[in-house]
């Protein structure tokens, strides 16, 4: 009898022993049962992300051979405007009593024969849009190209002598839109639509938009009628990247339509004061700024057309009066494109700065 209950005893001992096992074996494999799943859903998403990374490999490969073939355009780019470099020799930038003068010499050249062109082209329009031009005169190749190349909102003036040694041959962008294309060839040049041109005295408002300051001038020919700048506080550009990087370009952005808000009510009021004397605006700077300022969403609604074009200041705008004259001077002048030398033409651009 007590050799049973020993036997029992033995037996529930090691029940309780095997118990606590199995209970230690079950919490082990739960333990591996989780760490599996999460095994599992790292190797699902290892898949998931060498997936990604194959597909980006091959955007990147893909971007790369665009990159390449971009190159190899540039470097052919490069090389044709080298080939240009070595024809023409530079382009200079004339205020309006040196244009005038400079003008004035090439309308006072005459030739023998019939072999002087004059050439007028409105903005957005090119040689192949005038009448018997390209059937009658035969330009030179880089003088085609450097007029395909020039983007100019005013337009252009090309005066060229077809003789060998020609003493004149130039190309003009105007500050002002050119009204009428047309060609001529003739024993002179014709200077006339550019002389009247640059010789009316015309009120325009000039705007250079910039985030922080911005300049609204009113002027005409000879001085500059009324100013005002605007100043404000704008961040500079954030580089870091990630999170901060977007919230840096978010209150910069904010900084910037405070800006535009508070120099569209200075341009808006100097405007409307000087409407019925304007006939142009003229601007320049940063683009969606110069929107915002003259137009925002409801558009630019004045009755006087609206210029943009580059007028390089290059500094800080001063109160100084001749920081300020310095910007009518820019808004008036003229960028004059010179071929090299060929007989006497060295001189003529001596004599006209």
């Amino acid at each position: 009898m007590f050799g049973k209950l020993f036997n029992r005893k033995e037996l529930e001992k090691k029940i309780g022993i095997l118990q606590a096992r199995i209970d230690e074996l079950e919490s082990e494999n739960r333990v591996l049962s989780t760490r599996f799943s999460k095994q599992e859903i790292r190797a699902k998403r290892a898949v998931s992300d060498k997936q990604d990374a194959d597909l980006t490999l091959k955007q990147a490969e893909k971007k790369i051979e665009n990159l390449e073939r971009t190159l190899e355009n540039q470097k052919e780019e490069t090389q044709k405007t080298d080939e240009l470099t070595q024809t023409f020799k530079r382009a200079v930038t004339l205020t309006n009593a040196q244009s005038c003068d400079l003008l004035s010499q090439i309308g006072s050249v005459s030739s023998r024969n019939e072999d002087l062109v004059t050439v007028y082209l409105r903005p957005d329009e090119s040689v192949t849009d005038l009448n018997e031009f390209e059937s009658t005169i035969e330009l030179e190749q880089d003088v085609k190209y450097l007029m395909q190349r020039i983007e100019s909102p005013t337009g252009m003036a090309l005066f060229y002598d077809m003789k060998r040694m020609g003493m004149v041959r130039m190309l003009m962008t105007p500050p002002f839109p050119i009204g009428e294309s047309g060609w001529k060839l003739d024993r002179v040049f014709d200077t006339t639509q550019l002389q009247e041109l640059l010789e009316q005295n015309q009120v325009i408002c000039i705007l250079l938009a910039h985030a922080g300051e911005t300049f609204i001038g009113i002027s005409n020919r000879e001085v500059v009628i009324d100013y005002k700048v605007v100043r404000s506080s704008v961040k500079e550009k954030h580089t870091k990247g990630g999170w901060s990087q977007r919230r840096f370009e978010r209150l910069r952005d904010e900084d910037i339509k405070h800006h535009a808000e508070k120099a569209r009510g200075v341009f808006e009021a100097l405007v409307d004061e000087y409407k019925n004397e304007l006939k142009m605006v003229v601007a320049s700077g940063e683009h969606n700024l110069i929107k915002e300022i003259t137009g925002g969403d409801s558009g630019y609604r004045y009755p006087f057309p609206l210029l943009i074009r580059s007028i390089d200041t290059k500094a800080k705008i001063e109160k100084h009066k001749s920081d300020i004259d310095k910007i009518r001077v820019l808004a008036w002048s003229a960028r004059w494109h010179l071929l090299k030398n060929r007989g006497n033409f060295e001189q003529t651009m001596k004599n006209g700065k």
